[in-house]
């Protein structure tokens, strides 16, 4: 699973690429049946960032499998209401296990602006608790299952990250291509 989940990034990262040149959705391979949507990308203290993440639409099993999915896939990423990304615990998500409130996370949008959001809160909550992730407001939700380190494949608990948008000029917002 890991090996997948690995090579599958480099793939989605393809056509996130042509997806900015155009502005056309590209199935990352030929049977898919999603579209990378968004890339995140975790910041550290000195500005630097670890490996992107490109998240795909729709939070399936099948999407799950091959990287973190937009739950919410009609969401006006960077722009209005709450943009809900899962991801397995034990491949894409397993970095969530070292963030700490105060951590900025970069999502680049398909239009190729990129918005910085400060982490704010982190909880454990049950699998049934959706309240934290109740926002009309803008903000960035992470959620994957809770323990890290279970052996098991199922959990009922869930690890929730809220990241809210830091306040810039429309000058500090930027294009990557």
């Amino acid at each position: 699973m890991q090996a997948k989940a690995h090579f599958a990034q480099f793939l989605i990262e393809q056509a996130w690429r042509k997806t900015l040149d155009d502005g056309e959705w590209h199935k990352p391979w030929s049977w898919a049946d999603t579209h990378p949507i968004a890339r995140l990308s975790f910041l550290d203290q000195a500005g630097g960032a670890a490996d992107p993440l490109f998240i795909l639409a729709g939070a399936s099993g099948r999407n799950l499998a091959f990287g973190p999915s937009a739950i919410l896939t009609d969401n006006r990423l960077n722009q209005a209401g709450n943009t809900i990304i899962a991801a397995h615990r034990d491949t894409h998500f397993a970095r969530l296990s070292m963030i700490q409130n105060g951590q900025l996370i970069a999502l680049q949008d398909s239009r190729a602006v990129e918005r910085i959001y400060r982490v704010t809160q982190i909880e454990v909550v049950d699998e049934q608790d959706t309240s934290l992730m109740d926002s009309d407001e803008l903000q960035l939700t992470l959620v994957t299952c809770y323990p890290f380190e279970s052996l098991t494949g199922q959990s009922r608990w869930r690890y929730v990250v809220i990241a809210r948008p830091i306040t810039l000029s429309p000058a500090h917002e930027f294009s990557v291509r």
